[in-house]
């Protein structure tokens, strides 16, 4: 059900708005109001600069009464109306429960804009609940929301913090072997899925002279390769950790290889259909 934030014209309470209808009862004065005109009420006031600190302390009473549904319908607007007001811009990432792609676009809009931390208070409890593993790719952005948001005295901690995570993270994968293995593996296997086509085809063509069952032959030898590979990633992985940043080259190859898993599937099928016979 799609709803959207209302203010009733008669009592100037929120309510919430199933889209397309026309007219409802508000609950708590009684009285049918247009739902257009109680949309169009909170439209006004969502564009109003002058409304905009009001409007934040009205939805920390809204969430504390209702839940974050309609607090977040409300911010949503003044941040789209105000891009680059950071107080309702942190507080819809918050109601979000900080969600990963609203923490990084705030990240992205707030973390090199210099401001005293007076001004944002909540700078380390944001921290505090998003500086783990999922955002640890957004390592720069967090290293200057650091510098430029938190006070000078808790700066290191963050800091370090922040190195910490990333060291973890990343563990050896800015070695050099690390890339080289990476990009031996995606070419080995790229062919190795391509080349499962025709091996198919004539293990299909073999064993039809003395079996039906080639097809589940063919089952089995895509699920070995399949696993074998991710069992290699997997070893890659855990010795030489996760990679923050990939060069184009390696990234084609990625590409490359994972579109060949799909066609070594996809052989396990066509290469039982098509036979090559000797």
């Amino acid at each position: 059900m799609n709803l959207e934030a209302g203010n009733c014209p008669k009592c100037h309470e929120y309510l919430l708005l199933k889209q397309n209808t026309p007219f409802l009862v508000c609950p708590k004065c009684g009285e049918t109001i247009s739902a257009q005109a109680a949309n169009a009420i909170v439209e006004k006031r969502c564009a109003d600069a002058g409304q905009v600190n009001a409007i934040i302390a009205e939805c920390v009473a809204l969430e504390m009464k209702y839940g974050p549904d309609l607090p977040y319908m409300l911010l949503a607007k003044v941040v789209n109306n105000f891009p680059h007001m950071e107080k309702p811009a942190y507080l819809l990432v918050k109601l979000s429960n900080y969600d990963l792609g609203m923490v990084y676009d705030y990240l992205k809009t707030f973390a090199n804009t210099k401001s005293d931390p007076i001004n944002v208070p909540w700078a380390e409890s944001f921290l505090d609940a998003c500086l783990d593993y999922q955002m640890v790719e957004a390592a720069d952005l967090f290293r200057s929301y650091v510098r430029n948001k938190v006070r000078k005295d808790r700066q290191e901690h963050y800091l370090d913090l922040i190195d910490k995570l990333v060291k973890e993270y990343t563990v050896k994968s800015d070695h050099p072997d690390a890339t080289k293995w990476l990009m031996i593996f995606y070419v080995i296997s790229s062919v190795v899925n391509v080349a499962l086509f025709p091996i198919m085809m004539m293990i299909s063509g073999w064993l039809s002279h003395y079996t039906g069952f080639y097809f589940a032959a063919n089952i089995l030898l895509g699920i070995a390769v399949v696993s074998l590979e991710v069992l290699l990633m997997f070893i890659h992985h855990k010795v030489y950790g996760n990679r923050l940043v990939i060069s184009q080259t390696e990234r084609l190859w990625m590409v490359i290889f994972l579109s060949s898993m799909v066609f070594a599937v996809g052989a396990v099928v066509m290469g039982s259909i098509w036979k090559i016979t000797f």
